[in-house]
């Protein structure tokens, strides 16, 4: 990892006496250390601040920036799913002291366990929260029909998915962590609740019922009244159902899992396929009899066939899962000149159409003038997709402005394989962030937070928190401000 000692001097940050916005009156008012640097930060001119708590594979951030009547606050997900390290209730706990169980906003950017699960296990204490307005992805629309039948034919799909691979003791392995993921059942290590339960909170359960919005790329949103005015936020994604995005799985017409769904989402009681019947017409009885001799009759080709089932359900577990992701909804804030963008878990499809305005497949035809300026201007970029290296493509990389701060909230080995070049967080994705940013990347597991220690992987470059960026001396989140 060489590029990472080439790419800038390491910094820590400078005393300060004046607290993070919103700290007066909690724990947080305390003077607070740099994890392994001698002083605290110093908030920047723009009085916003970042908290990015480590829960494990998951998204937990609050933004604090200024309000009407004071810091008003901003969530941005809640959720933890695979490599869950127990911390979910004493974060939660921690931002209800905080912000007095006051949030300005609430945005959920996807239907994932790992961004949407604390709703769920901490449903008791977030129904004591007063919250101004809850934003989220268009796609859980309930009113939209087109939403309502693809949530019925995932949760089916899902389902008859995770039956089979439990069936195959996969219970552990990483295609059955992406259904779980798809549906919210809690995993062996207690890390889930219902994803249904945590929607059923957002649209209906915190104490004083806000106002709840379904938004697409290009909506104008709704802030609420204590935002209106002290800051702005442009929803660049998903793309619109208009425009040739779609509320289901990319190719929809083809992709078996979905397509085997009537229009009323009942799956077929039959079993999962291998092959798409419309695509394979046909019977046995239509070949010669040679063609079947090499599989030794009907049990051969069963057992062949069976070998290869698979396969096929790892392949419309990542279907499942890339669709979910390339729902997320992606806001643009400025608030007094700094720009932040949080892009959910945002794969290529996502990204595809807020950076080229069309879907993009072979050589990169270069982003658009419009995505150029947002990129080339942002101040802090909340790392999509946990790292992975199905999201944050080459061209966004090149385009951030090389005086922008990142925040990735990860878990080392909790999906994928660094010899397939599909571990999450994705090494060279990290180090590629690293020397755009100039070291100023940081991941959530660089600090301690219950009894998970700190990862020696985030911190191999990093024996100091960069300036602008400050944790506790007992861990638990990390604190940007700007």
């Amino acid at each position: 990892m060489a590029t990472r000692k080439k790419a800038a001097k390491k910094t820590v940050g400078k005393k300060s006496n004046k607290p993070a916005p919103g700290a007066s009156g909690s724990r947080n008012a305390r003077p607070r250390r740099g994890a392994g640097g001698p002083a605290p930060a110093t908030a920047g001119p723009g009085n916003i601040r970042i908290r990015m708590y480590r829960i494990g594979f998951g998204d937990f951030f609050l933004m604090t920036v200024p309000g009407k009547n004071g810091p008003a606050h901003i969530l941005i997900d809640c959720g933890v799913h695979a490599a869950n390290i127990g911390t979910i209730q004493e974060c939660v706990q921690d931002m209800a002291q905080l912000t007095g169980k006051n949030l300005a906003l609430v945005i959920l950017t996807h239907y994932h366990a790992d961004h949407m699960s604390g709703f769920a296990t901490c449903y008791d204490d977030f129904t004591e929260f007063t919250v101004g307005a809850v934003w989220i992805t268009n796609r859980l629309d309930p009113k939209h029909p087109d939403a309502s039948k693809f949530m019925m034919q995932l949760m089916n799909v899902a389902q008859q998915l995770k039956m089979h691979l439990g069936a195959r003791g996969e219970h552990q392995s990483e295609t059955y962590l992406k259904v779980e993921n798809a549906l919210g059942v809690a995993s062996e290590n207690g890390g889930g609740g219902s994803n249904a339960k945590a929607l059923q909170l957002l649209q209906s359960g915190f104490k004083n019922k806000p106002p709840v919005y379904y938004y697409q790329g290009g909506d104008i949103p709704t802030l609420p009244d204590e935002l209106e005015g002290m800051i702005t936020a442009e929803i660049l994604a998903p793309s619109p159902k208009d425009s040739g995005g779609e509320f289901s799985a990319s190719d929809n017409k083809t992709e078996q899992y979905l397509a085997a769904l009537g229009d009323n989402g009942v799956p077929d009681p039959k079993k999962i396929q291998p092959f798409d019947p419309r695509k394979w017409p046909g019977s046995a009885s239509e070949y010669p009899k040679h063609t079947f001799e090499e599989f030794e009759g009907a049990g051969k080709m069963e057992e062949t066939l069976g070998e290869m089932q698979p396969n096929a359900l790892a392949a419309a577990a990542d279907k499942l899962d890339g669709t979910l992701n390339n729902q997320s909804l992606v806001v643009l804030f400025t608030c007094n000149g700094k720009k932040l963008l949080f892009v959910g878990d945002a794969q290529w499809g996502n990204w595809a159409y807020w950076l080229y305005g069309k879907a993009v497949t072979g050589s990169d035809p270069g982003i658009s003038d419009r995505a150029k300026e947002i990129l080339g201007a942002i101040d802090f970029y909340k790392v999509g997709h946990h790292g992975s290296t199905n999201a944050t493509p080459i061209p966004v990389v090149d385009a951030l402005n090389q005086q922008c701060s990142a925040m990735c909230s990860t878990a080392t080995g909790a999906y994928g394989s660094p010899a397939k070049k599909t571990e999450v967080p994705r090494t060279a994705l990290m180090d590629a962030l690293e020397k755009r940013t100039g070291l100023k990347m940081v991941r959530s597991d660089y600090v301690s937070a219950g009894d998970a220690k700190p990862d020696p992987q985030a911190r191999e470059e990093l024996p100091n928190l960069p300036e602008g960026f400050t944790s506790p001396d007992e861990g638990l989140y990390i604190d940007y401000n700007l």
